[in-house]
């Protein structure tokens, strides 16, 4: 699930950094527009060696509605969003610019950590590479908290702190847990961008109490360090080759310690104005004290863009697991899914 926007090389280079398109506004007045989309997703799972166990999907997948006010030096954006298991307020923050590269930003807003996107316009591939780790509830990349975050943009570089309510919040993906008396999180991140070159690096601490309901600290890890850094690169506008690496620590808790590990290579390739190629090996592991659970997953995308506002894209990936993962049997996944997005 992520945060990062392959937008970072820019307006002129948005069909090469996204593989499926670029989020373009709808201006309602001169301070206030509006953007979104909605997906629909086909997809095919076969679970196991065996083939015996499967499962098939029909539906709208995801679908948002965005508001952006510019009211200069403040900015602010609310967004609504659906999938077929929750509706919920996905992003609603207000932002001062001090000038000077200098930024405030306050409400429920995206973590930093990790380099595929969260929104589905914004995707080179219909599944992320780190997905696996949800099937063992050990997700790796949160998404929305809520909290303030400083930022300081200068030169080619960015740096930036936030104090959230929480990193993760167990299965709840869209949201943190509302309090710092049951806990916080803190975020610091630095990126770089120059031309076809975007490199970003985060690091996040997670500290839970006792009396934290949600995360449930009786039965998962009292602090939680992780560490991410990704790096992307264009080539002649038509060329994304992108990176990552990540780590995951877990301590004190009345159990065994979690040790997770991820990484990423991914190439996108602009084969004409509409239709690209995406390929993608990814690969993780965790450990919480009976030894380590691995897999590695190959993912193929080809996307066409049948209008500004419309794409469609397929994907097929492989995830091959080993047995102290799935057990003897069940050491693998093939997915087939399609896809239909129509965004504004």
């Amino acid at each position: 699930m992520k945060h990062t926007s392959l937008k970072f090389a820019g307006a002129a280079l948005a069909i090469a950094a996204t593989a499926f398109t670029a989020r373009a506004d709808v201006t309602l007045t001169p301070n206030v527009s509006a953007y979104g989309y909605v997906s629909t997703l086909a997809d095919y799972t076969q679970y196991g060696a065996n083939g015996v166990n499967s499962d098939s999907t029909l539906d709208v997948n995801a679908a948002k509605l965005g508001f952006a006010f510019n009211f200069a030096p403040v900015t602010a954006k609310i967004s609504f969003y659906t999938t077929p298991d929750v509706t919920t307020v996905l992003e609603a923050n207000a932002t001062y610019d001090f000038g000077q590269g200098l930024s405030v930003t306050g409400g429920r807003f995206q973590s930093w950590l990790g380099y595929e996107p969260f929104d589905v316009p914004n995707c080179n591939f219909l599944t992320n590479g780190a997905s696996d780790f949800g099937k063992k509830n050990q997700d790796l990349f949160p998404n929305f908290h809520e909290g303030v975050h400083v930022d300081y943009a200068f030169g080619k570089n960015t740096v930036g702190v936030a104090v959230v309510d929480s990193i993760y919040t167990g299965n709840n993906f869209y949201q943190g847990d509302g309090k710092l008396s049951d806990g916080y999180g803190i975020e610091a991140h630095y990126g770089f961008n120059d031309g076809p070159l975007s490199i970003g690096a985060t690091g996040a601490y997670q500290n839970t109490r006792s009396n934290n309901t949600t995360f449930d600290r009786v039965n998962t890890w009292t602090n939680m360090y992780v560490g991410d850094i990704w790096a992307q690169y264009i080539i002649d506008q038509k060329t994304t080759i992108g990176a990552e690496l990540a780590y995951k620590r877990g301590v004190e808790n009345r159990r065994d310690d979690l040790t997770q590990y991820y990484g990423l290579v991914s190439v996108k390739q602009q084969i004409t104005d509409q239709f690209s190629v995406a390929g993608r090996v990814s690969a993780g592991a965790f450990d919480t004290g009976g030894g380590d659970r691995s897999f590695w997953k190959i993912s193929v995308t080809p996307a066409y863009a049948a209008t500004k506002y419309l794409v469609l894209a397929g994907e097929i990936n492989y995830s091959k697991y080993n047995n102290k993962w799935a057990g003897t049997g069940k050491d693998n996944d093939m997915y087939v899914g399609v896809l239909a997005c129509f965004h504004f």
